[in-house]
């Protein structure tokens, strides 16, 4: 029995390891969407995704100078702030206009937070489209001073929606997924990101 008891605790320890070990996999939907899972993309009939490129801690690349004038940029710059965990970094793309001192101090905690956690995935969010509804009235064609029937205008084609902001996907400490919404603000011909 005491020699059972050491054999127990290791095997114990042994599956406590194994389910630590777990590895997240990032994978693409077939309608585009990213989804992270425990098991192979290829066992739930999705697309695997490569990881983004992992640069080492501190490593800062090229210092730009100037503002991320289109969104591609910002994500850029976001995603290296957070791999690199450094949070002036990333509090140099916020818009601290109009914060006070308390303010700013929470503002801080919070990207400070956010560069503590490993990133996954940064997606637009969108405003929800409403379809506009056609009235009957507004499909029937509109008569002209002769009296002939002409056809109404064509409607104006859909604009591609502007996100408003972005969706960081990242996991807490504890393997829990975590989400922080950042607003996007366009000032000075740049874009920023605001709480």
């Amino acid at each position: 029995m005491p020699r059972l008891l050491p054999l127990l605790l290791l095997l114990c320890f042994y599956h406590a390891a194994r389910v630590q070990a777990q590895e997240i996999h990032r994978c693409v939907s077939p309608d585009g969407q990213a989804m992270f899972t425990d098991r192979r993309c290829e066992d739930v009939d999705v697309a695997p995704r490569a990881p983004p490129s992992t640069r080492a801690q501190g490593d800062t690349g090229l210092y730009r100078y100037g503002c991320p004038r289109r969104l591609s940029e910002l994500v850029s710059l976001l995603q290296a702030a957070v791999d690199s965990r450094d949070v002036n970094r990333l509090s140099s793309l916020y818009l601290w206009s109009g914060q006070s001192d308390a303010d700013a101090d929470q503002v801080l905690s919070r990207l400070e937070a956010i560069v503590q956690r490993p990133l996954l995935d940064i997606a637009p969010m969108y405003p929800q489209s409403d379809t506009p509804t056609l009235d009957a009235d507004s499909t029937a064609p509109t008569p002209s001073l002769d009296g002939s029937a002409i056809d109404a205008p064509l409607p104006a084609p859909p604009s591609r929606p502007r996100p408003w902001g972005l969706r960081l996907e990242q996991n807490q400490s504890s393997g829990m997924p975590a989400r922080s919404v950042l607003r996007l603000r366009r000032q000075y011909n740049c874009f920023w990101v605001t709480f």
